[in-house]
């Protein structure tokens, strides 16, 4: 076991398993980040009611409700998509609180976007401590360099928190997207890892004593999304590029083009026993 500690974090690493934890001498509240893809299903399908709440969409870019078939068509892109991980937030009480996010990772130029929301049942000082925790996990756990974020115009609250933990302005995008139908702005916002590990001393010095009312734990297994997910996750993608195969062929033949539609044939053949081979073996466990 590796254990580093640093102000006022540390993390250990026990086979693969990445886990940090802002502590304290007293009794904390309990806080537990799980990625969304190792939740139950009743939970996944349970994070819509989250999601439109309306204190939540007020601040989504997607305000409108959101429908069944939509959060399941959101939740089958995560589990394929290995440029965003989405935790669900669990409380002592193993309810879900919220959702974090680091999106559009970009591993080549470590650089990363992330959000976060909690659901208006979520006790008072969560978010910073939420912020604080995970700010650490991104910047270690998955080595980024430069952490940005967007957040609505009007949302002055979460701006002012952002840069509590020492994120800085970087641009405004004016009239850029259509909120509860008018136009309005977003806030762009970033923190390097240089400036964090520089002044998230300072930062804990000064909300320590509301940092530490929570001990939240980070878990990730830096194997997840490279593609040893579940079998029934496997065979999920693999339809789903076969579906794209499928439109594909279909525009091919209404070309006239038969010299490509075989080539596509062959592909959605090769697919197709990959997809065979995956439910053989999902069976014979």
């Amino acid at each position: 076991m590796k254990s580093v500690r640093f102000r006022p974090a540390f993390s250990d690493r026990i086979s693969g398993i990445f886990t940090m934890t802002v502590k304290d001498n007293r009794r904390p509240r309990q806080i537990n980040l799980i990625p969304l893809t190792d939740v139950s299903t009743e939970v996944q399908l349970g994070i819509r009611e989250m999601r439109n709440e309306d204190t939540v969409r007020k601040w989504m870019f997607t305000d409108r409700i959101i429908e069944l078939n939509e959060h399941l068509a959101w939740l089958s892109r995560i589990k394929g998509d290995q440029r965003q991980i989405i935790f669900v937030v669990i409380d002592g009480e193993g309810c879900p609180v919220g959702i974090a996010s680091v999106n559009a990772i970009d591993y080549p130029h470590k650089k990363a976007d992330w959000a976060f929301y909690l659901t208006e049942k979520a006790p008072a000082g969560l978010g910073s401590a939420l912020e604080f925790a995970f700010i650490n996990f991104i910047f270690d756990a998955l080595d980024m360099q430069k952490l940005n974020c967007q957040v609505i115009e009007g949302n002055d609250r979460v701006v002012k928190l952002h840069k509590k933990f020492l994120f800085e302005d970087e641009g405004f995008k004016r009239s850029d997207i259509i909120n509860n139908g008018k136009r309005i702005g977003v806030h762009l916002l970033g923190l390097t890892r240089k400036d964090w590990d520089e002044g998230k001393g300072g930062v804990y010095e000064k909300y320590g004593k509301s940092l530490d009312k929570y001990s939240i734990s980070v878990s990730w297994d830096n194997s997840q999304g490279k593609g040893d997910g579940k079998l029934v996750d496997q065979i999920e993608m693999a339809r789903a590029r076969n579906n794209l195969n499928w439109m594909n062929i279909l525009r091919l033949v209404l070309d006239l083009s038969p010299e490509h539609g075989k080539a596509l044939i062959a592909d959605i053949r090769d697919i197709d026993k990959e997809i065979s081979r995956l439910s053989d073996k999902l069976v014979s466990e």
